[in-house]
């Protein structure tokens, strides 16, 4: 299991000055289980970075989308034409599918929305540890 928790939305927005249209692209496996990066956190992550846009009077497109595994090239190429669309990725996944991305499409940009805070497995029976 891999743990990690979103950046700080100040973080972010530094990130992304420059750029016009973004994929905010989630995963739904490890960072979804701990409510960091799965289709729920896209969706509010999408959400504040247009509102802090249009106050802001830049002009930034956000595209939402999340996949199963950003880790695993089986689930790449649904989002092929997303990411050939955009300026840029920020990615919502663990360190290894921001990684995985950046080889995928290194002719993009793949930012990190979130930071890993550990990997480990479960540790019957008495949980996580």
């Amino acid at each position: 299991m891999i743990v990690g928790e979103r950046k700080p939305f100040d973080e972010i927005r530094e990130m992304l000055k420059g750029y016009k249209k973004v994929l905010v692209l989630g995963c739904r496996t490890c960072v979804a289980v701990c409510m960091a990066g799965g289709d729920k956190e896209v969706e509010l992550l999408g959400s504040q970075l247009r509102i802090a846009a249009k106050k802001d009077g830049v002009e930034l497109e956000i595209i939402e989308d999340a996949i199963e595994r950003q880790c695993d090239r089986e689930y790449m190429e649904p989002i092929r034409e997303k990411v050939e669309q955009v300026d840029a990725v920020l990615s919502m996944a663990c360190g290894c599918g921001v990684q995985f991305m950046a080889e995928l499409y290194s002719d993009k940009p793949v930012l990190p929305a979130i930071n890993t805070n550990f990997i480990h497995g479960e540790n019957l029976p008495t949980g996580w540890s």
